[in-house]
């Protein structure tokens, strides 16, 4: 297994590791992901735990190396498998003294460190379910009788006991995950996470858990010639395609917040260069399209917020440039296209409050 470059500041727990100088390299080819890195690191510094999945590859493991590397603070690191159980999440045995001491997981809740969970996918479901109510509620019931718990709520009830373990503010979790045999979040999540792979292109699809929690779906190519990838919390939904035919090139982002709606689709034909971006908040909804041709490049982006609603479309054949941008706010409306050809240079920009 590939493990991911230390943080410059860590933990007691596992670190993490580089393995030859891959991920440095995997770096290098990801930077079409930089906007989708600053959300989940807006997300996690506002007090989101991230749910990162992918249905094979190294994409998702490379995103959690960067925003660690980024966040730069103590970091505890667990594995788990198909023999994991709720004692062995919470206690492990001390080499040295002989003696059982609180595991990772515990001192990241207890000190206030990122927690790092590998493998979610792998593990038996009541433990993904206790991870889960950890995640949403910042409870968890240990083996040996004790109780985590929000330090908001031992301050308001006023109980004390030594049972109780209250979660420290800047804890944080990131978890990682396959699609295969996904079991997480106490549910089926066939609805929730979508990945349709083929040859030329993939489709991703990510349901917002709560508000507390944010999903990020990486398509399977995140370092070929098309990459789709997307965001959401809330009870938002992000949508994204993208599709590959010949020697081209494209990419799909779709991010979404609240309970608003985001779908991106990127095609691109022969050697052309698509690349569709939509980014959704509060109640709106929109979509961008984008398809290249020949040696045509394509690029339509959506910014919506409010109850507002757009959509963008750019196409471009031959060595023509297209790029569709749609901007809008409160309950405003609109849509852009950008069609070009030949050698034409092609700009639809619109904005409504």
């Amino acid at each position: 297994m590939l493990t991911l470059a230390e943080p410059p500041s860590s933990g007691s727990g596992h670190l993490l590791k580089q393995n030859d100088g891959v991920l440095d390299t995997l770096f290098s080819d990801i930077s079409h992901l930089e906007q989708v890195i600053e959300v989940l690191l807006g997300d996690i510094q506002q007090g989101n735990h991230l749910l990162l999945a992918e249905e094979q590859g190294l994409l998702h493991k490379n995103i959690a190396n960067r925003l660690l590397q980024i966040l730069n603070r103590p970091t505890e690191y667990i594995q788990l498998h198909s023999d994991t159980t709720i004692q062995s999440l919470t206690v492990q045995l001390n080499g040295e003294t002989g003696l059982y001491e609180d595991s990772p997981l515990v001192k990241a809740i207890e000190y206030g460190h990122v927690l790092v969970v590998d493998d979610a996918d792998k593990a038996p479901t009541n433990v993904t379910c206790s991870l889960n109510t950890l995640m949403q509620n910042g409870e968890m019931v240990l083996s040996d009788g004790r109780i985590i718990i929000p330090k908001k709520i031992i301050d308001i009830s006023g109980r004390k006991s030594a049972n109780f373990i209250p979660v420290h503010e800047d804890f944080r979790m990131i978890v990682m995950a396959s699609r295969t045999g996904f079991p997480f979040l106490e549910k089926d999540l066939s609805a929730s996470l979508v990945f349709k792979a083929g040859r030329k292109g993939t489709t991703v699809k990510a349901v917002g858990s709560g508000p507390v929690i944010t999903t990020a779906v990486f398509g399977v190519y995140g370092t070929g010639p098309h990459t789709a990838t997307a965001v959401a919390t809330g009870l938002s939904v992000a949508t994204a395609t993208a599709l590959t035919y010949g020697r081209g090139s494209s990419t799909a982002t779709a991010t979404a917040s609240g309970s608003s709606s985001s779908t991106a689709t990127a095609h691109s034909y022969d050697a052309g260069r698509a690349t569709a971006t939509v980014t959704t908040s509060g109640y709106s909804f929109a979509h961008a399209t984008a398809e290249a041709y020949n040696a045509g490049g394509a690029t339509a982006t959506v910014t919506s917020t409010g109850s507002s609603n757009a959509g963008a479309v750019a196409r471009a054949q031959d060595s023509a440039v297209a790029t569709a941008t749609a901007t809008t706010s409160a309950s405003s409306s609109v849509n852009v296209r950008a069609i070009a050809r030949g050698n034409q240079v092609v700009t639809d920009t619109q904005s409504r409050p």
